[in-house]
């Protein structure tokens, strides 16, 4: 998972035509997931599980 160790609070992954969106929260501790028309999926205290759930997404 070399999207997990990526430098910055963004991370895009990407499944076929699928981008998720993985960054921080308002300026808080937590992560969020949105699909690819921006839409929030999922907060996470993580960004491990934020990455998790795009992984998981992808299948």
């Amino acid at each position: 998972m070399a999207t997990e160790r990526m430098a910055g609070t963004v991370a895009l992954m990407e499944q076929s035509e699928r981008r998720y969106l993985i960054k921080r929260y308002r300026g808080t501790r937590y992560w969020q997931v949105l699909d690819p028309s921006g839409e929030l999926v999922c907060l996470t205290v993580y960004r491990r599980g934020a990455a998790e759930v795009v992984r998981r997404l992808g299948t």
